[in-house]
């Protein structure tokens, strides 16, 4: 599809869990909120393994508080970032199928209950491009995202017209 303005990319899908995981591993590495909280989880895995590990080392049996605490922090590790990505997942799906057009303007995505317009270009900063999915992020702190999975793309050759577009707009590859 292609109009004056440029060149269009559409993209037809229904939501994925899997997709929305690999959308909020590329935010949390992209903002500093979730670089900061995936570092203090891993601060508190690992003061808990060393406090652990100390007391041993003395002879002595460790505080139940210094065993929950480094498996608490690595469960919250593996753990968050799937829930997250599952809450996301239910919300897209109860909207059924999505068309999600990139054009001049931005990206207009439809689904069954309505029309979405989540971001226009001057909105969106970054992108990412997963094995599975180009994530667009706008906002640096929290950045909110809008998945578009490559499965939605008619052909193979449409990733390489939508990635032209991301660049032409000026997107940061992240």
């Amino acid at each position: 599809m292609t109009r004056a303005g440029g060149e269009n990319v559409e993209l037809v899908y229904r939501a994925a869990v899997g997709d929305f995981r690999e959308a909020v591993r590329v935010s949390a590495r992209a903002s500093a909120a979730g670089r900061w909280g995936q570092g203090l989880l891993l601060f508190a895995a690992g003061a808990g393994l060393f406090v652990t590990v100390v007391t041993l080392a003395l002879g002595a049996l460790p505080d139940a508080r210094a065993l929950v605490t480094p498996v608490a922090a690595a469960g919250g590790l593996v753990l968050l970032p799937r829930l997250q990505a599952r809450l996301l997942h239910r919300r897209a799906a109860a909207l059924g199928l999505h068309r999600a057009v990139l054009d001049p303007w931005g990206v207009t995505v439809a689904h069954d209950r309505g029309t979405e317009r989540p971001a226009r270009w001057s909105q969106v900063s970054r992108y990412a491009e997963t094995p599975h999915t180009f994530v667009l992020l706008s906002g640096a702190h929290a950045p909110r995202l809008t998945v578009l999975p490559k499965r939605g793309l008619a052909t193979p050759a449409d990733a390489d017209r939508l990635r032209a577009v991301l660049n032409r707009e000026g997107l940061t590859r992240l």
